[in-house]
């Protein structure tokens, strides 16, 4: 099972669901994360938050979907704030498409409220990928596969 999670320029949030799904998801699982316009850097903040998780910063990166082209995900979770107008890519390619709409963490002007506001989306994302990895995905239609991810984004 591929699972690719997706924001706009892949600086934070998106990487945060990598990195948590990495660490929590079972043996078998293949988790990316990708922008349809990275900005090519996690954002620092990130770095400290990845390092305070006893994460590696240097195992993420920014990059575009465009680099994963043979990936070929079965699930592809978007991570945008769309409850506040922030446009989300559209990813055209197979997969089954999701929407965990999650705050900015990076619109924090400082890094203590860039840390709550981390905790916050981490938290969200940690309970998410904790129940993503609890489904029999071997015993489930791709009807089924979609509904449980559709009832994760209330989480």
């Amino acid at each position: 099972m591929k699972i690719l999670f997706i924001c706009r320029h892949n600086t934070c949030r998106s990487i945060l669901a990598e990195a948590i799904a990495r660490r929590f998801m079972p043996a078998g699982f293949q988790v990316a994360s990708a922008g349809s316009d990275p900005s090519g850097d996690i954002h620092p903040y990130v770095c400290s938050y990845l390092k305070a998780m006893g994460l590696d910063p240097t195992d993420f990166r920014s990059k575009s979907w465009e680099e994963l082209t043979g990936f070929h995900p079965d699930i592809v979770i978007s991570v945008c704030d769309e409850t506040h107008g922030e446009p989300c890519p559209n990813w055209l390619a197979d997969g089954i498409r999701v929407s965990w709409a999650l705050n900015n963490p990076l619109e924090a002007n400082t890094q203590a409220e860039f840390d709550q506001a981390c905790y916050v989306a981490s938290t969200s994302l940690k309970r998410r990928i904790d129940k993503l990895a609890g489904l029999d995905f071997a015993a489930m239609s791709r009807e089924d596969i979609s509904a449980a991810l559709a009832q994760l984004h209330a989480m």
